[in-house]
């Protein structure tokens, strides 16, 4: 196991944070830059910063995502809930209408904790800068210090900090989807990784309602009805905690959601399902609408870089983001940080860190990447660059694994890939494949009693162990169904 003594983090973000957190064990001083202040006390401590665009967007936490977080920092479920988060069954507990269906319900023990994104990271922020070794600064990253010959990284340009440098060991890059690191390599002699680009032009109203005991219909904590190239736009009502629910109106292919109040009333009732409009007619707003757009889908293939300065380790949306609605880039950050910690207590040495925390972080983001773009490809006005469009056949495969109706084998395979799928081997074993196939071949037609808009479907008897998921040879015979 490596010691390292002074590793520097760009950016004070999730991924940044808990990057830190996996850094603490194994260095002697930490230091996370910023742009903006990081409070632990007062008014801006659980609002969304400036540098966090989508902060006051709906967020959700894959379950593989918190169960690394939980590594890296115990005991921060329990203390989210005692703020007022709640947790529920990711597969009972909501309803989602795709596709003309309804998502089948059944009792899993997949649980989830429901926050806002300005709460979460703060809870994050303040365990993460209570730790003796960790530090703050405030300034802007502007560049890479770098050895005489340009093969190892020493540090970072940081305005803002004394003298305008921070040397250091490790530089740890967690700067998000504008991450400057492609240009600072080039600028050391290095090529810069490859961009994949899939553009889909979304678009997001999200704000904060209380809603009444019983709008939701059959005992549910939350519906959605997702948006479809014959109706682009969508809304998902998720609790957030203390009692309040988000609601996220989004419109995919530049089909923008409106962003005031008074005209939500229409765009609801344009809706696949008229349940939603239903829901929000008993709703009390309880926040303004906050707005959010972005182009879609990008991948930098920084694992297949053929040379890299050693000590630049990039994670979160550095590497890869998403289309949000998906849910993916915190459990990506999450994840991001465990293989930085797993290697460092690994490795005896820093020389061919950076380039084992990108091939193991490679494939994790690739099945992200791959699940998001078949979703988002079935929108004809998709825009592809580097990127070979998905066949129509890989396209039914991403709708298999995102959205399952009334086969339990199906709902199986699909709470695998949305809950625990960071797991290549699993989604390419051919125990899932064969149950994809069959669902496909099959028609994937949904029962008929899930088809009405206006009756979501209640819980179907059974249970669903997320253990009887964890090997592909344990859920052979559990993905028959």
């Amino acid at each position: 196991m490596t010691t390292i003594d002074h590793a520097v983090v760009l950016g004070g973000s999730i991924a940044g944070l808990l990057s830190a957190a996996a850094l603490a064990p194994r260095a002697h001083r930490i230091t996370v830059v910023d742009r903006d202040p990081l409070p632990l006390e007062g008014p801006d401590a659980q609002v969304a910063r400036r540098g966090v665009p989508q902060g006051d967007q709906i967020h959700h936490l894959l379950m593989r995502g918190q169960e690394r977080i939980e590594e890296l920092l115990p005991g921060i479920g329990d203390e989210l809930l005692a703020l007022g988060c709640e947790k529920y069954d990711d597969v009972a507990d909501f309803s989602q209408f795709v596709d003309g269906a309804w998502r089948m319900r059944i009792q899993s023990d997949l649980k989830v904790t429901m926050f806002r994104r300005p709460l979460f990271e703060w809870a994050i922020r303040r365990r993460v800068l209570a730790l003796s070794n960790v530090t703050v600064v405030k300034g802007m990253a502007v560049g890479l210090l770098a050895s005489s010959d340009g093969a190892r990284v020493s540090g970072a340009k940081v305005r803002g900090a004394p003298g305008g440098t921070l040397a250091a060991d490790l530089v740890v890059d967690a700067t998000g989807r504008g991450s400057r690191s492609p240009f600072w390599i080039e600028d050391l002699g290095y090529e810069r990784p490859v961009e994949r680009h899939v553009r889909i032009y979304m678009g997001y109203s999200t704000w904060t309602v209380r809603l009444p005991e019983g709008a939701l219909p059959k005992g549910l904590a939350g519906i959605s009805a997702s948006a479809s190239p014959a109706n682009p736009f969508g809304v998902a009502i998720r609790p957030c905690g203390n009692g309040l629910h988000d609601v996220a109106a989004y419109g995919m292919a530049g089909h923008y959601p409106p962003d005031d109040l008074d005209a939500m009333a229409g765009f609801f009732e344009e809706l696949d399902s008229p349940v939603i409009a239903d829901v929000m007619k008993k709703a009390v707003p309880a926040s303004e609408i906050v707005p959010y757009r972005m182009p879609g889908n990008q991948r930098r293939m920084w694992e297949d870089l053929p040379r890299r300065p050693e000590n630049l380790v990039v994670v979160g949306d550095a590497v890869t983001s998403f289309n949000p609605i998906y849910g993916q880039g915190m459990t990506m950050a999450a994840l991001g940080a465990g293989v930085l910690g797993d290697a460092l207590a690994e490795a005896g040495t820093l020389d061919g860190l950076a380039e084992t925390v990108q091939a193991r972080l490679g494939p994790l983001a690739q099945v992200a990447w791959d699940l998001a773009v078949g979703a988002d490809s079935v929108y004809p006005q998709a825009e592809y660059e580097n990127v070979e469009p998905p066949s129509a056949r890989d396209r039914d495969r991403a709708r298999a694994q995102s959205a399952a109706q009334s086969a339990e084998g199906a709902v199986r395979v699909a709470m695998r890939a949305t809950a625990l799928y960071m797991d290549p081997a699993y989604l390419g074993s051919p125990v899932v494949q064969e149950t994809i196939d069959r669902w496909l071949t099959s028609g994937h037609k949904p029962a008929p009693e899930v088809t009405d808009p206006t009756d979501p479907p209640d819980v179907t008897p059974g249970v669903v162990r997320a253990a009887d998921l964890l090997e592909p040879a344990t859920a052979a015979g559990r993905l028959a169904g």
